[in-house]
């Protein structure tokens, strides 16, 4: 049972048990009882208990203090009932019970051994500033030490009852955790392998077209010639996705040398803002690229491979008719690229699906070329994210490194790997 559970149920149990132990203090008793007092006591009890169940847990900002809420709520009822000791008995009171279930249920329902013994230790300081108060005799001393030594002992046997549920509790959520991240590396890898794929099958589709119409009947000069360049052209275009898998195979595994050196940032967007071309008017290209924009360390072929795959993102997903906005700016260590895309027909209509890519795109969606901008980004000491915003805008967000890093951790040993298969940002 989770720890909410628990507290509903303690609150159920209370709606009870406090009109009963109320009704106890009325029947013939040996002790003084201020029953006035002890009215006030209980009232401030079912207050208190109202208060916790009307507080929205489901709010995240409840939701996230939880623990604290209910170690205040414990911490109120353990003062509200040693009051109550006080005032109908001391140490003879018939309160003491009460007081030895909610602070051994207390125990049992708390996250951490720790938060139990201090718990326990609250309600001990309780207990004996209630004796301190009543004037105490040396008579008592005996009364006393049985109080406090059942006291502690309950909450020991409460806390090793709960323990074992703990560590279940614990690994069920590391479990859980597990099960999600496999998941997502299973998405992620199926997306993949659907990108390449998808990216193969049009040469391969043609390769084998062509080479067949070839094969199969006699056709002049002029058509061969046209069907051979075809055929090289698509080979072409093969070989170069079996580079791009190489090099991903070589990025995962470390291999892939980075020839680093100190760039410019805007000579690098500048040198690949003609694949937006068919996407846009590049005079009417949005580029912020200040003046005193400090250089980053990066292998100067790999980072205009990034540029060059997100602006040719942008051509093939987007269409022409399409606003694009190229920022960079210092942040830190860091030199921050964003680049913001939208297509207002493309947003307002859903005539054509491929101009329409902002309502059904996903940015779980692998595109092979994004995959690998994102790797090569990553093997900088940078990140990478794709971040679907309001408006219809698409935001790509770029952060290489100013400075030399001191340590590139290994992507494939942290699991950082499998996670970039994704294209990264809010969901």
């Amino acid at each position: 049972m989770s720890r909410h559970n628990l507290m509903r149920a303690l609150g159920n149990a209370l709606w009870l048990v406090v009109p009963l132990a109320f009704f106890l203090l009325l029947l013939p008793h040996a002790v003084e009882v201020n029953l006035r007092a002890m009215f006030l006591v209980f009232l401030s009890m079912l207050l208190v208990n109202t208060i916790t169940f009307l507080l929205p847990y489901q709010e995240s900002l409840f939701a996230r203090r939880y623990s604290l809420l209910s170690w205040l709520f414990l911490l109120t009822l353990i003062a509200l009932l040693c009051t109550g000791l006080h005032f109908s008995g001391g140490l003879r009171s018939p309160l003491y019970p009460l007081l030895l279930l909610v602070t051994a249920y207390g125990c049992g329902m708390s996250s951490s051994s720790r938060t139990a013994v201090m718990l326990a230790t609250a309600s001990t300081v309780g207990l004996l500033s209630t004796a301190l108060a009543g004037h105490t005799t040396s008579k008592d001393v005996q009364l006393l030490c049985a109080e406090v030594f059942f006291l502690l002992m309950s909450c020991f046997f409460f806390d090793r009852l709960s323990a074992e549920g703990r560590a279940q509790e614990r690994e069920r959520a590391r479990a859980m955790e597990e099960l999600r991240q496999l998941s997502e590396m299973n998405r992620s890898a199926s997306g993949f392998v659907s990108a390449v794929s998808f990216e193969m099958r049009t040469p391969l589709t043609s390769i084998q077209g062509f080479s067949e119409i070839l094969a199969s009947r006699a056709v002049d000069e002029e058509k061969e010639k046209e069907y051979v360049e075809i055929i090289r052209r698509e080979a072409g275009h093969l070989t170069e996705l079996v580079e791009d898998l190489l090099d991903i195979s070589r990025l995962e595994s470390g291999k892939l040398h980075l020839d680093k050196e100190p760039a410019s940032v805007g000579d690098l967007i500048r040198g690949c803002l003609p694949v937006l071309s068919p996407a846009c008017d590049l005079s009417q290209v949005a580029l912020t690229l200040p003046s005193d924009l400090p250089e980053v360390i990066v292998d100067p072929k790999r980072a205009a491979r990034v540029f060059t795959a997100v602006f040719d993102f942008v051509a093939r997903r987007f269409g022409s008719g399409t606003e694009v906005r190229i920022t960079a700016k210092a942040e830190g260590e860091e030199v921050v690229v964003t680049t913001n895309i939208r297509n207002r027909e493309a947003s307002l209509s859903r005539v054509d699906a491929r101009r329409a890519f902002l309502h059904y795109w996903d940015p779980g969606e692998d595109d092979l070329d994004m995959a690998m901008a994102k790797r090569i980004v990553l093997a900088h000491g940078g990140s990478f994210k794709v971040i679907r915003a309001t408006g219809g805008w698409l935001t790509v967000v770029i952060r290489f490194p100013r400075s030399w890093p001191r340590e590139i951790p290994s992507l494939v040993q942290k699991g950082e790997w499998a996670s970039s298969l994704q294209l990264g940002g809010s969901r």
